[in-house]
């Protein structure tokens, strides 16, 4: 009974002294929202927050300064795993406010090489004419259905391509038409 009659006026006493109206966390983390603008919480224009997963040791999401570039966003991460393909990562490259990237093993990027590449698509983009299937020649702007099966008709009686500019030769490919894709396809 003294027990409680003790809590009882402990409690009564951190009232009456205002200890028991919020803690020390509740008063810390205190926000109220005016104008669009939280107050209590900081405004940093300079900090951007990137992903990064793949072939790193700590995979997540990171806040950093906004003139970051790739490499301080990997030492991060814990740095690189051993068979990550850091040859094709550029490091140098500045990052950017909800950027995800994702580093591929060697293992990956020869996979993802040798099916671009069977596919008919080579590493720059480019559409080998030579190689690529129906739905592939129908990424190239300008190219629909019937102009991939004519592309791929063509040199099926005639053979490879020999250079792009022999892509003219398909039926109801002009030289306007070769102009608008010759960037964009290879032998």
């Amino acid at each position: 009974m003294r027990k409680l009659i003790f809590l009882l006026l402990l409690l009564f006493s951190m009232s009456f002294c205002g200890c028991g109206n919020t803690s020390y966390l509740e008063t810390k983390t205190a926000k109220t929202e005016s104008d669009g603008v939280i107050e209590g919480e900081e405004q940093d224009t300079d900090l951007i927050y990137v992903q990064i997963d793949g072939a790193v040791k700590k995979p997540g999401v990171y806040k950093l300064p906004a003139d970051s570039r790739v490499f301080l966003l990997v030492e991060k991460a814990g740095g690189l795993k051993e068979d990550a393909a850091d040859s094709e990562l550029n490091l140098a490259e500045l990052l950017t406010d909800g950027q995800k990237l994702t580093v591929l093993t060697k293992k990956e990027l020869k996979e993802q090489k040798k099916t671009a590449e069977e596919s008919g698509t080579k590493a720059d983009g480019k559409v080998d004419i030579n190689r690529a299937d129906q739905d592939t020649l129908t990424t190239i702007s300008g190219i629909g259905p019937s102009r991939a099966a004519a592309i791929i008709a063509y040199r099926e009686e005639n053979g490879p391509f020999k250079k792009t500019e022999d892509i003219t030769n398909v039926s109801g490919i002009g030289d306007s038409t070769y102009q608008r894709i010759k960037d964009k396809i290879t032998v």
